[in-house]
């Protein structure tokens, strides 16, 4: 049984730091009854409740003094403390103590809670449609392309050669779509492609599919919603420009699962845009038909790019046979290369991210960009823009 707060007990735990909300609020309340029963009809909840976010207070002023033996996120539920006797003079004396810690329940809820609120805090509604632009040019198609972006991962001059972080990566791909933004053709549809490694890892513990730990910029619900913030920003801006606006993602290595709840957040958030549609597969290979123009898309690390052609026969037999041009767009690499196949031509693009510590001790160089690719409904490829890190930032 709880036995009641003294004035002095009571004042001590309403000084302590980083109660929840419900245990200062059931201290302040006990402050004014005076027993744990008038609490809880105050508030209207048992007395067992108000008993156990008092006896969570307390365990929270306990810790005051050993916070610094305890790890992140826990909290202390108990001290045992231990003794031996004095051979000589029979006294009995404090040897030791052992802190007992635990996530409380009502801190897991509210850090639950928390987490889902930053989540959803750029989705306070469904997205209303965009005005239609004023004229778009039939029969081409812009391809935003997006790839190995690694949001989320931190890089330190000193090692890496260049900063990078959550803000610095959502700067520079917006910026850079908005460069591509101005300098493409007004075609009727375009597609904001991902082609994987949206995100530089799939949760918080840190490493990839393989174990390889990364080196990664806070917390995973924080990164996420910035991954929300600038899709919407990259889809909206599209949508100011051309008639109908497709999105499209592939798992990459780095965040395989990424795709699943992006789809599923971006799908309920343009749920009221017609000119908006969103490739919810999460098949490794997707495509994309344009008249006589065919698209494969594939990040490139779970397929030799060599045979990609083969799959595209197999996998659209139908469409093969009906259109005259024929691409495979990938990542992974990080470069640029190109393998022209009589089939479909294969392609990887450059990304516009900076090296971690990892890709700059392991001797990995070159350009980095961002690309659009536009394409007609009858003659393929017809143009191309570039902008470079440089270019951007600057």
């Amino acid at each position: 049984m709880l036995p009641p707060l003294t004035d002095t007990e009571l004042d001590e735990l309403l000084n302590t730091i980083a109660l929840t909300k419900k245990q200062r609020h059931a201290l302040e309340v006990y402050k004014e009854e005076r027993t744990y029963s008038g609490v809880a009809n105050r508030l209207g909840v048992t007395p067992q409740s108000i008993r156990r976010r008092i006896k969570g207070a307390k365990k929270k002023r306990l810790a005051l003094g050993i916070n610094e033996l305890v790890a992140e996120g826990l909290t202390v539920k108990g001290v045992s403390t231990y003794y031996t006797v004095d051979e000589e003079t029979g006294e009995k004396k404090e040897k030791g103590q052992w802190v007992k810690t635990d996530r409380s329940k009502e801190d897991e809820l509210e850090m639950m809670r928390e987490a889902t609120k930053h989540l959803a805090d750029s989705i306070d509604g469904l997205k209303m449609p965009v005005s239609l632009p004023e004229h778009t040019e039939d029969g081409l198609l812009t391809v935003y392309i997006t790839t190995d972006m690694h949001l989320g991962q931190y890089a330190w001059a000193k090692e890496a050669g260049s900063n990078v972080n959550v803000e610095s990566v959502y700067n520079n791909t917006l910026n850079a779509h908005l460069m591509l933004h101005n300098t493409t053709p007004n075609s009727k549809q375009a597609i904001v492609l991902d082609l994987g490694d949206t995100m530089h890892s799939s949760n918080d513990s840190n490493r990839t599919k393989s174990g390889n730990e990364l080196d990664v910029d806070t917390r995973h619900a924080r990164i996420f919603k910035k991954l929300i913030d600038l899709k919407i920003a990259m889809i909206d801006i599209a949508l100011t420009k051309h008639e109908r606006v497709r999105y499209t993602i592939v798992p990459g290595n780095h965040s395989e699962m990424i795709a699943c709840y992006l789809v599923a957040t971006l799908s309920a958030y343009y749920r009221n845009e017609p000119r908006f549609e969103i490739d919810e597969d999460m098949t490794a290979h997707k495509y994309y038909r344009h008249g006589k123009t065919l698209l494969g898309f594939h990040h490139g690390h779970s397929t030799k790019l060599i045979r990609l052609p083969e799959i595209m026969v197999w996998d659209q037999k139908d469409a093969i046979s009906s259109t005259d041009f024929r691409y495979w767009l990938t990542g992974h690499i990080h470069q640029q290369k190109m393998i022209d196949n009589p089939i479909a031509s294969i392609e990887s693009f450059r990304n516009l991210t900076k090296n971690d510590n990892w890709a700059q001790g392991a001797g990995f160089r070159g350009h980095k960009q961002a690309t659009a690719i536009t394409y007609s409904n009858v003659y393929g490829e017809v143009a191309r823009n570039i902008v470079n890190i440089a270019e951007v930032e600057g």
